[in-house]
């Protein structure tokens, strides 16, 4: 048996594919909850939807960055990746807040729901960022500083601890 091996380009190219296809399934889902029981309703769903998602990746996440050794930290949660490496553009701030202080400058979903006129509906699933991050660190809060989805040039987040009562 041989291996077949690919590039980082078209690795790139296939992984952002996949992400259209799967932002195209959440925006025809979406479009047809709205149909059938309206906008408001439909959010609401999707909300939870998006809450319930994130919440099971960020205990998975967890779980992996724990059996990895690594310490339970907000700043640990990408020690071990839990997106595809390739497909969106990723940059750590310089000089950020600390290691989740994070730059997208480029998002197939978002790209998929701008062409769509969705960036409202769509911007419901970059919730999933937050959920991801409280159920992988209670004690955390995740924060969209910006996101392209609002209008900005990219999208920028970071997670800061909540104070301690």
């Amino acid at each position: 048996m041989t291996e077949e091996t690919i590039g980082k380009t078209e690795a790139a190219k296939q992984t952002r594919q996949m992400g259209r296809m799967m932002a195209g399934l959440y925006y025809h889902l979406s479009r047809e909850m709205i149909a059938a029981m309206g906008t408001e309703k439909a959010k609401e769903i999707i909300n939870k939807a998006i809450q319930s998602y994130g919440t099971e990746r960020g205990i998975e996440q967890r779980e992996r960055v724990s059996q990895a050794g690594f310490e339970h930290t907000p700043e640990n949660y990408g020690s071990v990746p839990d997106l595809p490496a390739l497909g969106w553009d990723v940059e750590k701030v310089k000089n950020g807040e600390n290691a989740t202080h994070l730059q997208i400058t480029y998002c197939p979903f978002a790209e998929y729901w701008q062409e769509k006129d969705f960036a409202e509906i769509g911007r419901l699933y970059c919730m999933i960022d937050q959920a991801k991050f409280t159920a992988f660190h209670p004690d955390s809060n995740l924060l969209h500083l910006k996101n392209v989805l609002d209008g900005d040039a990219f999208c920028e987040m970071v997670c800061r601890r909540k104070p301690k009562e």
